[in-house]
């Protein structure tokens, strides 16, 4: 799809996945290394695959390397990534992507941080791991690979804007906010009226319930999600039906009201201590199945349960293997192709560079792809993705979240819903005031900002002519159904691109539209379980704590974004649409990559283990004063471990080294939290930090609010809602140095925009309107 442009990776490992996912995406990639190279380790097999390395030892060599690229990456330190400025006041047309802890500039710019500090500063890791214990992180370091997938999509939007305006730009991509997007909506609760969200041991609170997925099975662990409502409670009652056939439930469990449980526990019909039982209930009854028979169950009844994978079981998957989704190299599997592309299969990557090459190879002057004949600098203060249409036929959470994102830089985005089957972000996570009114759902405002709302019922011939009109209006169709259901109401793929030939279509969900668990129905937890990240969060003495909520559903439409966004770059050059077959399990795959290859390579299999590094001493979340308050510190060295010690009061410890420090981690870990336990954690992380010491204090909701780095990127934002009045949305984690962007409001209400989609863009008169209300396919 990339195919015509260049780019220079001249990042560090925290920031190589970027230019793999550009490279995946066909883009020609070179990988800068200083002389002898990089260290050859996972990291660098997993994410430099398909780059071809190049050497430079000074910023002269660089500057000639970046001459004639596309996008140029770098990673690290504001200071280490200044050298993009140079580069690009030389040239104007050059796309740079910057990738620092916390952004270019403001308050926390310049703050020492590592993977556990900056998940301890994004608010996810305070809503993850056991209510009794330390929040924790997930044993593979996750918040820089946030920050790449975030930054990849900030390059490709800037690509975007210099086909029209002939202009490049920079990209600033900061890896706390990137990391945010992971703990939507809890740290939206400040803000409307909700109670701080506290982490849960794989689950969530409802008061002082909580509401468990970890179930026991006889040879691990599974995740159950327990639903209620018109589309949640059928899978629950499912599954008690099958409980009570093998005498494992009570017959007033059997006869409770799935589909109303929860209205009936707010109206204190049903108690938390009924719900409790129940899942006692069910436990007892995982704890009696293998996690193979629960699976098979599973596919067969239609229940929310999967089994908690390990690395080994990822490797194993039937439905990766049915999808042919490993691409081996040397013997390896790796993970494959990000999205299954009709029209651009993506390139199978080969192997990284094993040595660097002795000097820089001989690069072909290539001319860049030429912008359309109408561009002129002019039009530099338009939106970059003015002018692309999407109809958006997806819901929850994954595919709405990835097109918002176009609807942020300028995308026309319509959103198709049915108030006869309500989106379920209408009803879950939250609502401002704990009212339940639909149109105040928080969930709902932040994955649908900005875009033009239609309610249609589906089930109408009328509606689904509507939507196909929409369908030769647009340049991107979404949806996230169960396989099959679109080409069953006459709207697949082979029946839009019928209509508009240059159609590109995007199919999203858990599995894939092919394989034994292609109609498998779920959600972003129980993909997160089943793609390896249940198994790899928590402590090793427990069940696995899984990281927060629907983790899938937050890093997944950074992927399909990526996908759209470069199968329309595609159609620009060739006039070719095609289908986009997208699933969360294979996207999700490429954030375990090192671990993945470590394991087949005779590694350890890596698994849960709190916050522990076996490098690194002292490296954990401590206590700190007050109610369930913590701060995560990190020594990297000897110098930075003095100096703690000096803080400390504590010269005796001073002189340990790091490998006596690892020695006696949990001795230190005493020491460290018997006195960060008497330290506000907000002043702490400023004192340590002025020691060069890696520290954040673990952000929950109301720090959030309070955290003047975020408060300087605007990731916060208001817009105007003709219900909640002000819906608070987040802003995208990178900036532009020209293009803005901007949600104009908050999630649209039921046919908020009907008027204006049908009359307006289809040009339909008021007889025809009428017509359609008639019939009643508008609702």
């Amino acid at each position: 799809m990339l195919q015509p442009y260049r780019v220079l990776d001249a990042s560090g490992r925290d920031g190589w996945m970027a230019g793999f996912l550009l490279a995946q995406l066909g883009a020609e990639v070179f990988l800068v290394e200083p002389p002898g190279g990089h260290p050859r380790d996972a990291w660098f097999a997993a994410y430099n695959r398909g780059k071809r390395s190049v050497v430079a030892s000074s910023g002269g060599e660089l500057a000639e390397l970046a001459a004639g690229m596309d996008v140029v990456i770098a990673s690290g330190s504001p200071a280490e990534v200044a050298f993009l400025n140079e580069l690009r006041a030389a040239d104007p047309a050059l796309i740079t992507l910057a990738i620092t802890p916390f952004g270019l500039d403001g308050p926390k710019a310049q703050w020492r941080a590592t993977d556990l500090t900056l998940m301890a500063a994004s608010g996810q890791m305070a809503v993850t791991g056991d209510a009794d214990r330390p929040p924790v992180r997930t044993a593979l370091p996750q918040a820089w690979m946030h920050g790449c997938c975030e930054g990849a999509v900030g390059a490709l939007v800037a690509l975007h804007d210099r086909v029209r305006t002939g202009l490049g730009q920079g990209v600033d991509c900061s890896v706390q906010a990137s990391v945010f997007g992971a703990s939507m909506p809890s740290t939206f609760n400040p803000a409307v009226g909700l109670p701080t969200v506290r982490r849960s041991g794989g689950g969530v609170f409802i008061g002082t319930l909580q509401v468990r997925w970890v179930y026991p099975a006889t040879d691990g662990n599974v995740v159950v999600s327990l639903l209620f409502g018109p589309m949640g409670g059928p899978f629950t009652r499912r599954l008690i039906e099958w409980m009570h056939e093998e005498g494992r439930c009570r017959e007033e469990t059997l006869k409770r009201d799935y589909v109303e449980f929860a209205i009936k526990i707010q109206q204190g019909e049903y108690s938390l201590a009924e719900f409790a039982d129940i899942m006692d209930e069910i436990e007892a009854f995982t704890a009696t199945k293998s996690k193979a028979e629960l699976a098979a169950a599973a596919a067969e009844r239609q229940l929310l349960i999967v089994p908690v994978a390990d690395l080994d079981d990822v490797l194993a998957s039937p439905q990766l293997a049915a999808r042919g989704y490993w691409e081996e190299v040397d013997g390896i599997r790796h993970p494959g192709a990000m999205v299954k592309a009709t029209g651009t299969p993506l390139p199978a990557l080969g192997s990284a560079p094993t040595v660097p090459d002795a000097g820089r190879p001989a690069l072909t002057v290539r001319a860049r792809p030429a912008s359309p004949a109408h561009s002129a600098v002019g039009d530099a203060e338009a939106k970059p993705l003015a002018g692309v249409k999407v109809l958006d036929l997806a819901w929850v959470a994954a595919m709405p979240l990835a097109t918002r994102i176009l609807a942020h830089w300028g995308a026309t985005v319509v959103r198709i819903e049915s108030e006869r089957r309500p989106d379920i972000l209408r009803a879950a996570l939250g609502h401002r005031d704990d009212i339940p009114e639909q149109e105040n759902a928080i969930a709902w405002h932040l994955a649908n900002a900005g875009k033009l709302g239609v309610a249609l019922n589906l089930g109408k011939p009328e509606a689904r002519e509507v939507v196909r009109d929409l369908a030769r209006w647009a340049d991107v169709v979404t949806e996230s159904f169960t396989p099959g259901t679109m080409a069953a109401l006459g709207l697949g793929y082979e029946q839009l691109s019928a209509i508009n030939p240059t159609i590109i279509m995007m199919s999203s969900c858990v599995m894939g539209q092919t394989g034994p668990m292609a109609n498998f129905a779920g959600f972003g937890n129980l993909a997160a379980a089943v793609a390896g990240f249940f198994d790899l969060t928590g402590w090793p003495d427990r069940a696995p704590a899984g990281p927060y909520m629907a983790y899938t559903d937050y890093t997944s439409p950074r992927f399909s974004v990526m996908a759209l966004l470069a199968a329309l770059d595609h159609r620009r050059r060739t006039g070719q649409g095609q289908y986009l077959d997208f699933s969360q399990m294979e996207a999700a795959t490429h954030l375990l990559t090192p671990a993945l290859l470590e394991r087949q390579s005779g590694g350890a299999k890596l698994t849960r283990a709190g916050n522990l590094d076996p490098a690194v001493a002292p490296h954990g979340v401590y206590p700190a004063a007050g109610d369930d308050r913590w701060i995560a510190v990190v020594c990297e060295n000897d110098e930075q471990w003095r100096s703690l010690c000096v803080e400390m009061r504590r010269p005796d410890l001073a002189g340990l080294q790091a490998a006596e420090r690892i020695a006696r981690r949990e001795e230190l870990d005493e020491v460290l939290a018997a006195w960060t336990r008497r330290q506000d954690a907000t002043g702490l992380q400023a004192r340590l930090q002025a020691h060069g010491i890696a520290s954040h204090l673990v952000t929950e909701g109301p720090d959030a609010w309070a955290d003047p780095q975020l408060a300087w990127r605007e990731v916060f934002q208001w817009k105007p809602h003709p219900a909640a009045r002000w819906a608070v949305v987040d802003s995208p984690p990178y900036r532009m140095t020209r293009s803005r962007g901007s949600y104009d409001w908050g999630g649209p209400t039921y046919g908020q925009h009907s008027y204006d989609v049908l009359n307006g863009m289809l040009g339909y008169d008021a007889e025809r309107i009428a017509e359609l209300a008639v019939a009643e396919a508008l609702e």
